[in-house]
């Protein structure tokens, strides 16, 4: 489901442009629909997923003023991980694009936890259309030649 923003004064540089510490917090939001499958409604405190590695182009500038869209999407399931990617469109224009790899964990035993085939399948609505063809082609039996 696609969130959309309006950038706020704080996040606006003095030439209108939004600034680059905006992005990680946009992008952030629009990972809780994938938090609050982990979570639930449950507090902030009892979220169980951590963040691994994260990576942002920048790709044109940000205009104060318009809409920003933000777009999040599942490339890849581990045992463990999620592989997310999302991108910004003001205008329908991609402005930034951003990965991240987010951790199950589990704190009281300071460790990862497994991703089990509930969660996976809760998580399918969110899966790019090309993660969700392999799962595909994964679970259709072996023809025979």
């Amino acid at each position: 489901m696609p969130l959309t923003i309006l950038p706020r004064f704080s996040e606006v540089d003095v030439l209108g442009h939004v600034t680059n510490t905006a992005l990680p917090v946009w992008f952030e939001e629009g990972r809780q629909e994938i938090f609050r499958h982990f979570s639930g409604e449950a507090s902030m405190r009892d979220l169980t997923l951590i963040l691994r590695r994260y990576e942002i182009d920048f790709l044109q500038q940000i205009q104060a003023g318009r809409e920003v869209r933000i777009e999040t999407r599942i490339e890849n399931i581990g045992r463990s991980s999620l592989s997310i990617v999302q991108q910004a469109f003001q205008l329908d224009v991609l402005v930034a694009s951003g990965r991240c790899v987010m951790v199950h964990f589990d704190y009281a035993a300071n460790t990862s936890r497994e991703i089990d085939a509930g969660q996976r399948q809760a998580l399918s609505a969110l899966f790019t259309e090309e993660y969700a063809q392999r799962m595909r082609e994964a679970s259709e039996p072996a023809t025979q030649a």
